[in-house]
């Protein structure tokens, strides 16, 4: 059910967005050439290489066609992007943002799928880009907060939940990456590195929560989706490798906060949709 649920609603925005190309495709070519949203492009290929890892249960046919479409759109997006970055004259300090790092957790996300299909080496390949451009990235977007005015713009305050994803994807990766298995062998270095990362930026999160409250619903908001879950998800594998009470806990807590944020952001959409919201386009 929860597959054929995430396969509808992709293929829903896919169309949308489809025939807004078509119609018009200056809007586009606009779209492409901010400094900011040109990033979530990226979003394309992230959604194929999860419906890929999707598939691979109740729907494995698909699941390879799925995984080289979002391999090879995000090879394509990556170059495309970084080009776009190295040669834009109007990017400015100002422009970074937490949605840069959507480009590189991409990456990361490709080996989900790809290594138990069977392509380990491709999959080490776009880990590999993913994380030396998280580590690039996060100095860039770091220095931006802190350092250049004017203040990060409300309406992408929730694009700071984006922090979470690249640890915690990296994570999950990582450990399909290295075939480790709760089997009573030790998490590896790394695998304890990449979660407390992951950690690390959720309790950053957690401090931010008095902010978030006084920040109206935008469309922003719909950041927290992917990186709680994918926080989640780590919480859970990562409890299976250390069993101690806590980690039950913060798995289950963390669950818990994804599935009921995940609720509330499309109950929250529906009523902007309803009411017109302004907001919702910003």
């Amino acid at each position: 059910g929860v597959s054929l649920l995430a396969f509808f609603v992709f293929l829903v925005l896919f169309v949308s967005y489809l025939r807004k190309w078509l119609r018009d495709p200056a809007a586009v070519r606009a779209e492409w050439l901010h400094p900011v949203k040109s990033s979530f492009f990226a979003t394309i290929s992230v959604s194929f290489a999860l419906l890929a890892s999707v598939a691979l249960g109740q729907f494995a046919p698909l699941a390879e066609p799925l995984w080289i479409i979002g391999a090879l759109t995000q090879l394509l997006v990556m170059v495309l992007v970084l080009n776009a970055w190295v040669y834009r004259e109007t990017l400015q300090p100002v422009h970074a943002s937490p949605v840069w790092f959507i480009p590189a957790v991409a990456n990361v996300v490709i080996p989900l799928a790809g290594v138990p299909l069977g392509y380990v080496e491709i999959s080490w390949w776009f880990f590999a880009v993913g994380i030396l451009f998280w580590g690039v990235l996060l100095t860039l977007v770091l220095a931006r907060l802190l350092f250049v005015q004017p203040a990060f713009p409300e309406q992408l305050a929730p694009t700071l939940c984006v922090f979470l994803a690249p640890p915690a994807v990296g994570f999950i990766s990582w450990v399909l990456l290295t075939q480790q298995f709760a089997d009573g062998r030790s998490l590896d270095a790394i695998g304890h590195l990449l979660f407390g990362l992951a950690v690390f930026f959720a309790l950053f999160l957690l401090s931010q929560v008095h902010r978030f409250a006084r920040i109206p619903f935008y469309m922003s908001w719909w950041a927290f989706a992917f990186p709680t879950a994918a926080f989640a998800t780590a919480c859970l594998i990562y409890q299976s490798f250390v069993p101690h009470p806590a980690m039950t806990a913060l798995a289950g807590t963390a669950v818990v906060v994804t599935t009921a944020l995940v609720f509330w952001l499309v109950l929250r959409t529906l009523v902007a949709i309803v009411q017109k919201d302004p907001r919702l386009v910003e």
